[in-house]
């Protein structure tokens, strides 16, 4: 399933009850042919159907999940060895330097044999990451883990990093409530500080490089690990700024839902390191959201 992007802003666009496509960001709308139309609604009406049935106890998960990836498309590609790799898969984006396929157990990344240098310099960017030694957290789940890596015909790349169940990336939700997009926020204010903590910058924080599961709350920064540099006094606060950034198009039209709390937060400096931003959201979480609680997403496509 190929997503369908604003040409405004660039987020994720859905269908709406007319059949147009909206953009939950910015309100932008846009019409396309019937026979998309009935392709999308369909695949986005077994998404649904499958996500609100994960956790009931009565339904059929694997039948669920069967008619999930019966909407799957495939992609056939050429190793180096001239052998066929088929990619199967649920959903397509570009990221700036690589086509990314959601598939049933990896998110794969495609570089063309141009772009083959980005792959490799996002494999060591991630190999620098450190993790506190009692990662109590389980911190290091929310960055990428490789499964493989493939020369392909032609010097092309792929990679293969690990998708756990029920991890999409955050634009195939469209907006969040408050709620929603504030546990986003702990996720992505956890992952700066590791990124503090290893000394470096991330600089790609975007809604596209952001995979979540929206039932246990987990999120993995996924993609753009090729924008990686060392931490310096001139891009020290980048990934804070960006995430705010993320979450104020992830709030998109529910912006006026949020408390004044969290906008000040949102729309104000960050501070001057991660584990000082992290302090300060969580005193936005204690007076504007009355403390930590577990919120069960209404998962709505």
């Amino acid at each position: 399933m190929i997503s369908f992007k604003c040409k405004n802003c660039g987020g994720e666009m859905s269908v709406d009850s007319s059949g147009s496509l909206i953009c939950e960001y910015c309100g932008s709308k846009e019409f396309f042919k019937d026979v998309d139309l009935t392709q999308y609604k369909e695949f986005r009406s077994q998404m649904l159907n499958y996500l609100r049935g994960v956790h009931d106890a009565k339904a059929d998960g694997k039948e669920r999940e069967e008619m999930l990836w019966g909407h799957a498309e495939e992609k056939v590609l050429k190793s180096a060895e001239g052998d066929d790799i088929t990619i199967r898969y649920l959903y397509t984006y570009e990221e700036d330097a690589a086509t990314v396929y959601l598939t049933r157990n990896n998110a794969i990344f495609v570089y063309s044999s141009r772009e083959a240098n980005i792959a490799y310099k996002a494999l060591a960017a991630i190999e620098r990451l450190s993790f506190p030694p009692a990662d109590v957290k389980g911190l290091s789940d929310c960055f990428p883990k490789l499964n493989g890596k493939y020369e392909l015909a032609g010097g092309g790349v792929m990679l293969a990093f690990g998708r756990s169940d029920n991890l999409f990336p955050l634009p195939m939700f469209g907006s969040l409530a408050p709620e929603h997009a504030a546990w986003v926020i702990s996720r992505l204010e956890n992952i700066c500080c590791v990124l503090e903590y290893s000394n470096l910058v991330h600089g790609g924080i975007s809604e596209d490089s952001v995979w979540i599961n929206p039932f246990n709350h987990h999120a993995v920064l996924m993609g753009h690990w090729h924008t990686v540099l060392s931490k310096s006094a001139s891009n020290s606060g980048t990934d804070l700024t960006d995430l705010r950034k993320t979450a104020l198009r992830t709030l998109g039209m529910h912006k006026n839902e949020a408390p004044k709390a969290l906008m000040d937060f949102l729309e104000g400096k960050p501070e001057a390191d991660a584990f000082s931003d992290f302090e300060k959201w969580d005193k936005v979480i204690e007076t504007g959201f009355g403390g930590r609680r577990f919120a069960k997403m209404d998962v709505n496509f």
